[in-house]
């Protein structure tokens, strides 16, 4: 019995060692089981906090970016609203500038772009900045040129106007000044006289009085000297008034004396030579003469020569 007692307490004491080295063995192998875990878990760790920092940056430069961009075209959208005439070449950057928009706006809306794709488009808003900009300038120089060529024409229409209403000034001034030469310029009478008249036989005449007796009349008148008249053959018309106040006509005819046609009652013309000659003009009345007063005006150059008046008794 001791004998097992003792066999046991050896078997005992040689198995103790064995056991706690299994044991330091599977602490071990926890231990470094638990370091790679960890290890793997900050790696990922790192790793994804890199991607989603690379991920947020890229997103931010994408929104800036496309903030861009939407500045640049709203500036566009401003000027296009101002209606401002373009020439052919700032249409043509226009629409190049707008295609370019396009373009990006198509390029920033893949969600998967990368960093290259980014720094590509970031260099084509730079561009396209600059071509907004010199766009921007040459619509300002066309802008001013156009507000130049406004003030030019505004102030040509003015000159116009004003040079219109001199003219019209002058052609009024012109019109008058043609109105008094062509009154100066017409024949006047220096004195008149008339005297009713009477035929005898042998081509005799003689001065009468007595309406019964009258067998016409005869105007005698000088014309006043006028240099200013022309020289040569001037129509003369009759007008002849009778006591009773009316205009004793033959043939209806007219002429024209201050703008106005009137009926004469005889017409005929004398050749004038601005010598002081002296001139005559004898008229019949079909219908016989009557006592009263005879009024007769004489008429050349559309204007009156002078008149005078006869009592029939």
């Amino acid at each position: 019995m001791q004998e097992e007692i003792h066999t046991m307490q050896e078997t005992g004491t040689e198995s103790n060692p064995e056991e706690i080295r299994r044991d330091s063995t599977k602490i071990y192998f926890f231990v470094v089981a638990i370091a790679a875990l960890l290890a793997t878990n900050v790696y990922f760790y790192i790793k994804y906090k890199n991607t989603g920092d690379k991920v947020y940056e890229l997103t931010n430069e994408k929104v800036n970016m496309q903030a861009e961009i939407d500045r640049i075209e709203a500036e566009l959208d401003r000027l296009t609203g101002e209606n401002v005439e373009l020439s052919a070449s700032l249409k043509t950057a226009q629409d190049s500038v707008r295609s370019t928009i396009t373009a990006l706006r198509s390029e920033l809306a893949q969600n998967n772009i990368t960093k290259e794709q980014l720094a590509s488009a970031k260099q084509e808003i730079n561009e396209l900045k600059q071509q907004v900009a010199s766009y921007l300038t040459n619509v300002e120089n066309l802008r001013n040129e156009n507000a130049q060529l406004t003030s030019e024409r505004d102030d040509l229409k003015e000159e116009i106007s004003t040079s219109s209403e001199r003219v019209t000034e002058l052609e009024e001034q012109n019109t008058d000044l043609v109105g008094k030469i062509r009154l100066a310029s017409a024949l006047k009478v220096s004195n008149i006289s008339i005297n009713g008249v009477r035929e005898r036989n042998g081509d005799k005449q003689s001065i009468e009085t007595r309406a019964r007796r009258v067998d016409k009349f005869k105007i005698d008148f000088t014309i006043t000297d006028n240099p200013l008249a022309e020289v040569g053959m001037h129509d003369v018309y009759l007008r002849v008034i009778d006591p009773n106040g009316n205009l004793r006509t033959t043939d209806n005819g007219l002429f024209e004396v201050e703008g106005n046609q009137i009926q004469y009652t005889y017409k005929t013309a004398i050749g004038f030579q601005n010598d002081g000659a002296s001139y005559a003009i004898e008229w019949t009345d079909t219908k016989g003469f009557q006592k009263g007063t005879y009024t007769i005006l004489l008429y050349a150059d559309n204007s009156v020569m002078g008149q005078s008046s006869i009592v029939l008794k």
